[in-house]
């Protein structure tokens, strides 16, 4: 495999991801996601509104969840160094896996606790790839991102590599949410969540594999 391909696989692996599990969290949820807080802060604002207070308990406790898992991966991947994605996503295969398992225990709903803040985590594993930063869980930056790069395109003054990566990135999601979405109908919550596990930790090993080149990718631009 090419290496300066290796980044670019990781990052979309993370996203397709973070799409998978923000299909199982709303499908779940009653419409709530596990990594996209925009659109739950927008149902804590109208559940306040309405004095729906149950609800905006529950989506008040995912998107302070998601902070703590910013918080956790951000001192993870302060403390570990160069060794930050292997150490990051190990912490997050550990979260989902007491997610399945509480899940398992018949816990409901507070059961994907664990999974709001490996999400959180999931933003501190990011890459910049031509450009562009992708990996995260933020599409709307991404099609943000994509809607600038085809300006500066037109302009002569980007790459085409930068737009491809953040349509790429976009594609990953939705192709990750397709996926979730099937696996919670076909399997149920438990087991979409193991997959979810499996999925992170086949991305932990492709990040100890590249190790290497995904902390020092060829042609990356900007910092961590």
């Amino acid at each position: 495999m090419p290496t300066a391909y290796r980044p670019l696989i990781f990052a979309s692996l993370a996203t397709l991801i973070a799409g998978f599990v923000d299909a199982v969290g709303y499908a779940h949820l009653g419409g709530l996601f596990l990594s996209f807080m925009s659109g739950n802060s927008t149902r804590l604002g109208i559940q306040i509104a309405n004095a729906h207070w149950d609800l905006a308990g529950l989506t008040a406790t995912i998107i302070a969840s998601f902070v703590l898992g910013a918080f956790v991966g951000t001192r993870v991947a302060d403390a570990t160094g160069d060794w930050k994605l292997v150490s990051i996503l190990g912490v997050e295969v550990a979260l989902f896996a007491l997610a399945a398992g509480l899940t398992a225990a018949g816990l409901g709903v507070s059961s994907l606790v664990p999974v709001a803040v490996a999400m959180g985590m999931q933003n501190s594993v990011h890459q910049i790839i031509a450009g562009a930063d992708i990996g995260k869980s933020f599409v709307t930056g991404a099609l943000f991102g994509l809607g600038q790069s085809l300006a500066r395109l037109s302009k002569g003054t980007s790459k085409p590599a930068e737009a491809i990566a953040y349509a790429g990135s976009w594609g990953c999601f939705v192709v990750g949410a397709g996926i979730g979405a099937l696996m919670l109908d076909a399997a149920g919550l438990s087991r979409a969540l193991i997959s979810g596990a499996v999925l992170l930790a086949g991305l932990s090993l492709t990040a100890w594999a590249f190790h290497g080149h995904l902390i020092h990718p060829v042609g990356r631009s900007g910092g961590d």
